[in-house]
């Protein structure tokens, strides 16, 4: 298993939902969130961002009512939107 910096997001919105994150940039490459959440369930890879000079590890959760997957960031006492802090791409 690879570890890798997410240093981006494209957010989506056209379906009203403003957290919503679309896809990612890691490295020089944009995947599209789907692939990140999937890796990341599938202990295929692992990713995290810098946060207030912290690494912080990324993770995938499920939504309680809509039952879809997301990312957000694995405690330590951050705000689960850390991840809209990155820059856009």
């Amino acid at each position: 298993m690879a570890d890798y910096e997410i240093t981006g997001i494209r957010q989506g919105g056209m379906d009203g939902r403003t957290h919503h994150i679309e896809a990612v940039k890691v490295g020089e490459s944009l995947f599209l969130v789907d692939q990140i959440i999937d890796w990341t369930k599938d202990e295929v890879h692992r990713f995290w961002i810098w946060f207030q000079e912290e690494r912080i590890d990324i993770v995938a959760l499920q939504h309680g009512s809509s039952r879809r997957f997301y990312l957000t960031v694995d405690g330590g006492g951050f705000p689960p939107a850390a991840l809209l802090s990155l820059p856009r791409v």
